[in-house]
């Protein structure tokens, strides 16, 4: 495990010296129109990416005439005097003598800037030693998908792995995982296909229920205004941790396993699914089992965007069985109404439901 996390590690220094060269080229008008074009596309991919682009590009600008004064070999040195790896200090050595006669004193500036961005310090120098520099380290930026009523997507997350977030729901994810772990807010209902990383367990956080898995498929349902929390497993195997304000406990799942936890009374319950239905509304398909009366009408106005009204009270023990497979709200409320004995009037996003 030492040797892949090494390995990993190596990787992503090769990918970021090739940037960083890449990046002292661009600034210095240097670059080829190939790698310019690769240079702007990798700004354009991300607000991270453009947010680095411009911090290396204000550091070159407030520095450049820095540089031209007879100090710039000492600065130099200092900065050398700051690598703790004997490699990365020799490639620090290499590329600030890359040209021994510069064409001009720029293209010298040049080779001593794309040496400390290779070496990952430029940002560190010239943060601490230069006033006019904004010295706000730069954070892995935080991606939120929200949808509103009405609306279902498929989002993919870093890793690769994928995810259906329903209606009315958010889900919150930084743009690169750190290492060791890949952590996920969620608030409402959605669906995880995870990729299989033993190295990086991945985290849902949904309210006061975390999960944690290594790579599987699962779903989970935590909307604010419900009393009831899931957690259902299709695939693989996943941990449950529920703070409920005492000791937390842990629970682990099997394939076709739910948790059900009520929040009001904060208990939980571990029952078996039927997952064909259980993960059925990813597919379009809307399923009710002995769903009672806040359950059906707050499925139908995430699903549909729409807000119901209703007069008189259903009885005491109302509840509904059925399934819609990608239905029109108009028949869905047209079949319900047949077996539970209710009126109903729908006025573009508003539905009037009448008990009889």
């Amino acid at each position: 495990m030492d040797f892949v996390c090494v390995l990993m590690y190596k990787l992503r220094k090769m990918e970021q010296v090739y940037m960083y060269e890449l990046l002292g080229k661009y600034l210095s008008g240097e670059i080829g129109e190939k790698d310019k074009k690769a240079i702007e596309e990798w700004v354009g991919a991300s607000d991270h990416n453009a947010k680095e682009f411009e911090m290396h590009k204000r550091a070159w600008e407030n520095t450049s005439i820095h540089f031209q004064s007879p100090e710039a070999e000492t600065v130099f040195k200092n900065v050398l005097n700051k690598i703790d790896d004997q490699q990365e200090l020799e490639l620090a050595k290499k590329h600030r003598f890359i040209h021994s006669k510069p064409k001009n004193r720029f293209a010298f500036i040049t080779k001593i800037a794309a040496s400390l961005l290779i070496i990952g310090t430029l940002s560190y120098y010239f943060y601490s030693g230069l006033p006019d520099i904004d010295k706000t380290e730069t954070s892995v930026a935080l991606i939120q998908k929200k949808n509103i009523a009405g609306q279902k997507s498929k989002i993919y997350l870093p890793d690769g792995s994928q995810v259906w977030l329903n209606a009315e729901s958010e889900i919150s994810f930084p743009e690169q995982f750190e290492i060791g772990k890949r952590e996920v807010t969620l608030e409402g209902e959605a669906f995880f296909d995870v990729v299989k990383n033993p190295d990086q367990p991945f985290i849902v956080h949904a309210g006061n229920v975390s999960t944690t898995v290594l790579g599987t498929s699962f779903s989970i349902k935590a909307f604010p205004e419900e009393s009831m929390a899931y957690v259902a497993l299709n695939t693989g195997k996943v941990k449950v941790n529920i703070d409920n304000g005492k000791d937390g406990e842990a629970l682990y799942l099997n394939p076709g396993e739910a948790i059900r936890y009520d929040k009001k009374h904060q208990k939980s319950m571990k029952e078996a699914i039927d997952r064909d239905t259980f993960f059925s509304w990813k597919d379009g398909v809307i399923v009710f089992e002995d769903a009672h009366m806040e359950e059906v009408i707050g499925t139908l106005c995430r699903w549909y965007g729409v807000q119901f009204q209703i007069e008189n009270t259903a009885k005491e023990d109302w509840s509904y069985t059925g399934s819609f497979d990608n239905e029109a709200l108009e028949n869905v409320l047209r079949s319900m109404s047949f077996t539970k004995d209710f009126s109903y009037e729908i006025n573009q996003k508003n539905v009037q439901i009448k008990f009889n």
